[in-house]
């Protein structure tokens, strides 16, 4: 009884309940000749003797509705004028409603007896607990503490509104609701939204403007305003639900009651009630976003009153902790999630991520752009497994930023789950460009409990992060500054600020920053993020696009990286994408920072040793040989402990990859490598350089190293390159590249035999263009499989009249009047061909200049075939391609075969960019001039003869497939002869050089397979199928077997049978980890999980009445996820 009062104060003093306190000695004298003590007495003010309810408390073996026990505290109610008493056996709990006393009871008639009829609410069993002494069980005494504490909410719900609310939270029932109301309010928030944008132009300008901040593409399309219609409804009904949830433990908020409310006054009514939410607490979920400015018309306030209402009717008290996250993972369909500017990393690589940065439990992390919040949630987890157990302290380890309100109001939601009990959660989520903020920069958050004072705020600053992860964005700046002008200028201010002093390398002589125009937003990210880690130690744990490895802007991060950081490790999967819905490939990059200058107390050369210390550091690029659910198989859940555990064996067998070659030398320790070292097992391939190595080959370039090949080469093709050095040349040392013909309007230079037709065009004025690799069949340009031709005309109309060369006047005469086509293949408004930019600054509009016929074609697009194609014919080549002419034309014959060799190709995959994830290579300009090639003045002439005679007998075939051309024999020969001139054994060479290119085009091409795999495997589901979907996870006797098909048959043969209904059986009340199974005939079963009750409901077979249960648990878990993916 003691203990049980201990609880109920705890709970008051923490809580915003009405109650002042809990105790247990006041008399009661229920009879002129009778006093007894009720066990507990909740006290609304003890002082003024004003009581609100009894507890008879017994032990198990009393049931709680036993006869005597039901008078007697009736009559003790009865006695302090209660209209509610509880009787609690530990076990069973009731709450009662007192029955009435309509004449004295001293008349001992009339008095009404305790009956069903005056259960206010019956609370699941707790089960473990079957005797008195249980009281004394840790574990069993949480869970009589958590009873007590919501028998005490629910106390404070009858005080507050006169009545429970009793209909339990059912997840599939809830999105069921909120899937119909979706449906019928996007189309009237869709039709406000038109409404208001024909009406007001800058609401209109500013939905573009937020819509280019948040990664959204095509915000002029039709279907973006749909996208916008949708992401406004879910955030109203976000906010709706969070404000219902948060009334569960927060009774200081008044009930949302809206039907009184006038349909012109509702949009002002839900902001009334959001508002006192926000006082309390999450801004992120309450603060107002640009969506919330489309007004919910009046015609649509029916259906929001009539939604309010029905929600109001569940009893949000006994809802499990996850239900709202998990309504709106369902809600959403996954289609809808990139389009509303959401990207969810998965939570195996979001651990790997936080194993490398996270080391301690006092660690402090951020997020810069936290989406919904997984790597917050999971850094959560992983602090608590390295010891800190306070929620409070957790949450103040953990900060998020994102420009985009709505992930940013999941991410809240998603740390509130974690402990919805504890009413100081205060997740640090704050909706802000992340480029607005600095680290001296302070942020005022509503107190934790409510305060007689509503302005009064708690000031906090972010710490120095011991840890910065998460997902960069994928955008280009240029992109987002077509539209919000001097967005550039605003990120160069920004990492002025932050490092113009400590790393003005960063900065020209002119004080602008030095990062590439076409840079991605992620490279401004990183800069700017570094700022917020602390100097000596803190690490960045980032994903991103792979394409800073070796494209122009990759140059800054890679000289910013190696002086200011230790590079830990660049890892890459090529058997797995991480990403479904990006079509682009990612890799992570994790940073442990070093400061910049060494503290003035560090003594006499402290800097030159933080200098070696750094230099000697051996950077791992890891190349990832298995998917992350087989390298990390543990559940998150179930196996936290060995998860965590395991994935720290991953990092430490990354990390410590090379140690060998630290050597104690004397008094000091020194790096032996030379070179690059190569460690590789089932799991990994890992590379180690020294990162001084890499910073004299980066200050050797002057521009970006292609680091890219650390990851993706193979041995071979680091050894060919330093052997053969001596006889390798850069392609730009012996030809000239250039871009294709670029016309500025193809739709009038480009021409068809019919069109030529038509005008009468002469022939003096066309040419054949090659506009598609597709029209190259073998190595060599053939004419008549070109389609178009090309308009060339440098003389003047007047020329033209005079030479009477009437079809190219009356050509350009018509391309006068014509207009580009704007969106939508209409003219109307486009720009007349004559002022199109891209031919402003030539003689005449339609003369191209000057063209001749190259000596090669370069393909900026590879797939699976390789080859240069030799243009002998006189065509020009579109900006489809680049070209490249000879410098030394003599060796046109023998440069062809050696630019086609297999040896080349290998050398163009690896110098290529592999950052599209349609499994295309890119070959772009600097990639291409920087191309090593055999320096052809150094093969002898009777080398020459033989290897262009052997290129002969090839070039008169197509080209296949890498996988197919390797096994042509005329193809081996050639590739023998080129590595012979170059001093390589082809016995030695050949096969490592085939079984090289082989494997990174198969990974390239398979990489992108999959994605189109995943993606046409999760057929496009529109709101309706979503509840069909779910529904059909539900109902019994489905398409699919389970569990046959979803777990080891060896679980099922020793499995606990349970007997079932021949009738569908649904999810019941939940409490406490104990899942009620029901059915309708009366059936109920107590499943020890959630997954354990799905497993049973999932199994059970028409006309079967037994159900077999595993007793693994993890296997249970396992086979009902893998079923409801």
């Amino acid at each position: 009884m003691s203990q049980v009062n201990i609880w109920l104060n705890e709970a008051i003093s923490q809580g915003s309940y009405s109650f002042e306190a809990a105790s247990s000695e006041p008399s009661i004298k229920v009879s002129s000749a009778t006093t007894n003590f009720p066990d507990i007495q909740i006290w609304l003010n003890r002082k003024a003797g004003m009581g609100f309810c009894g507890w008879e408390l017994k032990t198990p073996t009393t049931p709680v509705d036993d006869k005597a026990l039901l008078e007697d505290a009736a009559k003790k109610a009865r006695a302090m004028n209660a209209d509610y008493f509880v009787t609690w056996n530990m076990r069973d709990a009731v709450i009662w409603r007192t029955p009435n006393c309509p004449v004295p009871e001293s008349l001992n008639r009339g008095i009404e007896q305790v009956s069903h009829e005056h259960r206010l609410k019956t609370y699941p069993a707790i089960l473990p607990v079957t005797e008195v002494n249980d009281l004394w069980v840790v574990s069993k005494q949480e869970l009589l503490k958590a009873r007590a504490r919501e028998i005490l909410y629910d106390l404070s719900i009858l005080h507050r509104d006169g009545h429970l609310h009793l209909v339990d939270v059912d997840s599939t029932f809830f999105i069921h609701i909120l899937t119909e109301a979706v449906k019928t309010l996007i189309p009237h928030i869709h039709q406000a939204l038109i409404a208001k944008m024909g009406k007001d132009k800058k609401f209109k300008e500013s939905l573009f403007d937020w819509a280019i901040k948040q990664a959204i593409a095509n915000y002029d399309d039709p279907a973006f305003y749909e996208t916008v219609s949708r992401q406004a409804v879910y955030r109203l009904f976000g906010k709706v639900l969070f404000y219902l949830t948060l009334r569960r433990f927060r009774s200081d908020l008044p009930a949302m009651l809206l039907k009184e409310t006038p349909p012109s006054r509702l949009n002002e009514k839900l902001k009334e009630y959001f508002e006192l939410a926000r006082q309390i607490d999450y801004q992120a979920v309450f603060e107002e976003d640009f969506t919330d400015n489309i007004p919910v018309p009046p015609i649509a306030a029916p259906f929001i009153v009539a939604l309010v209402e029905d929600l109001n009717r569940f009893n949000f008290s006994s809802m499990p902790h996850d239900v709202v996250g998990n309504v709106f993972e369902k809600l959403i369909p996954p289609e809808e999630r990139h389009a509303l500017g959401q990207y969810f990393t998965r939570e195996d690589l979001v651990d790997l991520i936080n194993t490398f940065c996270i080391q301690t439990k006092d660690a402090k992390v951020i997020d810069p752009t936290c989406g919904t919040g997984t790597f917050l949630i999971r850094s959560y987890d992983r602090l608590k497994t390295l010891g800190e157990k306070t929620h409070t302290t957790l949450l103040s380890h953990l900060w998020g930023f994102d420009v985009a309100h709505f992930p940013a109001e999941l991410a809240t939601i998603n740390l509130y789950r974690q402990n919805i009990e504890d009413y100081r959660n205060f997740p640090r989520i704050l909706s802000k460009d992340f480029f607005d903020i600095k680290p001296t920069d302070s942020f005022k958050f509503p107190p934790p409990k409510a305060t007689a004072d509503n302005d009064f705020m708690i000031e906090e600053k972010p710490p120095a992060f011991d840890a910065a992860v998460g997902n960069f964005p994928y955008i280009r700046q240029e992109l987002i500054e077509k539209r919000l002008k001097r967005y550039k200028e605003k990120l160069g201010r920004t990492l002025a600020h932050g490092w113009m002093k400590e790393y003005p390398e960063l900065f020209d002589s002119r004080g602008n920053l030095k990062l590439s125009g076409q840079a991605d937003v992620y490279a401004y990210l990183f800069f700017h993020t570094a700022r917020f880690l602390k100097e000596d130690g803190g690490r960045m744990g980032i994903v991103t696009s792979n394409s800073w490895l070796d494209v122009a802007y990759g140059y800054e991060l890679q000289k910013f990286f190696l002086k200011n950081f230790k590079i830990i490790a660049i890892l890459e999967s090529r058997c797995e994408p991480w990403f479904e819905d990006a079509a682009i490939n990612t890799v992570v990059t994790i940073l442990e920072r070093i400061p910049l200058k060494p503290s003035p107390l560090a003594g006499e050369g402290k800097g030159e040793g933080v200098k070696e210390d750094r230099d000697n550091h051996l950077v791992k690029f890891v190349k990832i040989k298995k998917r992350l659910k087989d390298l990390i198989p543990w559940d998150m859940k179930m196996e936290a402990t060995r998860r965590w555990s395991g994935l720290d064996k991953l990092a430490h067998t990354i990390e410590k990859a090379g140690s060998e070659h630290f050597q104690i030398k004397g008094t000091k320790v020194e790096n032996t490598l030379k070179g690059i070292a190569t460690y590789e097992d089932d799991d990994f391939r890992i590379r180690v350089i020294k990162q001084g190595e890499l910073s004299e080959n980066l200050d050797a370039s002057g521009k970006t190293v292609k680091w890219g090949q650390y990851l993706r080469a193979s041995d071979v093709y680091f050894e060919i390159l330093e052997k053969c050095k001596d006889n390798l040349v850069p392609l730009k040392e012996v030809a000239e590249v250039g871009f294709g013909i670029k016309t500025g309007i193809n739709e009038f230079f480009h021409l068809t035999n019919e069109k030529i037709r038509h005008w009468n065009i002469e022939d003096e004025f066309l040419f054949p263009l090659l506009t598609s690799p597709k029209e190259i069949e073998t190595l060599f340009i053939e004419p008549n499989n070109i389609e178009f031709k090309v308009f060339v005309c440098s003389k003047t109309k007047k020329e033209l009249r005079n030479e009477k060369q009437l079809g190219a006047l009356r050509y350009i005469e018509w391309g006068e009047k014509q207009r580009t086509k704007e969106r939508g293949g209409h003219k109307k408004g486009g720009t007349p061909f004559p002022e199109v930019p891209s031919v402003q600054g030539r003689s005449f509009w339609y003369d191209i200049g000057k063209t001749a016929p190259c000596d090669f074609v370069v393909n900026r697009f590879i797939g699976e075939r390789f080859f240069f194609s030799i243009n002998k014919t006189g065509a020009l080549i579109g900006d489809v391609a680049f070209v490249a002419d000879l410098r030394n034309r003599k060796d046109i014959d023998i440069f062809s075969a050696i630019l086609n060799s297999t040896l080349v190709s290998l050398f163009v995959e690896l110098n290529g960019r592999a950052g599209l994830g349609e499994g295309l290579l890119t070959f772009y300009g600097p990639d291409i001039v920087d191309l090593p090639v055999i320096d052809p003045s150094k093969i002898y002439t009777e080398k020459k003869k033989v290897i262009i005679k052997s290129f002969e007998q090839l070039s008169s075939r197509p080209i296949k497939p890498i996988f197919e051309e390797v096994k042509m024999k005329d193809r081996q020969k050639l590739d023998s002869l080129v590595l012979e001139v170059i001093g390589l054994d082809p016995k030695k060479y050949l096969k490592p050089i085939y079984d090289g290119i082989c494997e990174l085009v198969r990974e390239r091409i398979e990489l992108a397979g999959m994605r189109k795999k995943i993606k046409n495997g999760k057929a496009a589901k529109d709101v309706e199928k979503l509840v069909e979907q779910i529904a059909s996870e539900i109902i019994p006797n489905g398409a699919k077997r389970f569990p046959e098909e979803f777990i080891d048959s060896r679980y099922l043969k020793d499995a606990k049978e349970i007997s079932v209904p021949n009738e569908p059986l649904k999810l019941g009340a939940y409490f406490m980890g104990w899942q009620e199974v029901l059915s309708e005939g009366g059936f109920k079963y107590q499943a020890s999980s959630l997954e354990e009750a799905k497993f049973i409901i999932y199994s059970q077979k028409t006309n079967s009445y037994i159900v077999k249960l595993p007793k693994d648990k993890i296997s249970i878990r396992k086979a009902v996820d893998e079923y409801e993916r």
